[in-house]
């Protein structure tokens, strides 16, 4: 009975931090529209959600149009090794897995570890390849732009806090 609870316990802590890793993640989007036009962005976010963060922080410093063609650069740069989302029949196969991880008699940890760090791999290399970004970008600012922006992120300004 007891090994039982804690399997039951660390199933529930892997699910709840890979929920808040999740998360962090969603916070950390990408700036990738930000080289586009006000008009663009706009859609954008109306059609792909949220894009706080960096990306509302660089609408508000006047970018110069040197600027936004430079980040375009840069955003096309590592567009090409960016992964593909997963296909709906990719999702599907790997929600029936969790499913059979977590309705199965016998809990397989390793299995289950394996999946865990898997997904882990694959954000971490996109919170990588974001910071990447935007130290690229950060780079590309003026002194004083680099200034406001600093200020910005240590207020909290620029981005909306996530429940």
């Amino acid at each position: 009975m007891k090994t039982s609870s804690i399997f039951k316990k660390s199933l529930v802590a892997l699910v709840a931090s890979s929920a808040l890793l999740a998360g962090q993640l969603y916070a950390e989007e990408t700036i990738s529209s930000a080289a586009k036009t006000e008009q663009s962005s706009v859609k954008a976010d109306r059609h792909h959600g949220h894009k706080g963060g960096m990306h509302k922080m660089l609408r508000k410093l006047d970018l110069t149009d040197a600027q936004k063609v430079q980040f375009k650069v840069i955003f096309d740069k590592y567009k090409a090794n960016r992964p593909e989302h997963p296909t709906k029949e990719q999702r599907a196969a790997h929600k029936a897995d969790r499913l059979a991880l977590i309705t199965t008699a016998g809990f397989d940890e390793v299995k289950a570890t394996e999946m865990v760090e898997a997904k882990q791999q694959m954000q971490l290399q996109k919170m990588l390849t974001q910071m990447k970004i935007q130290n690229e970008i950060y780079q590309l600012l003026t002194p004083e732009q680099q200034q406001t922006f600093q200020d910005k992120f240590n207020s909290g300004k620029g981005h909306k806090p996530h429940d």
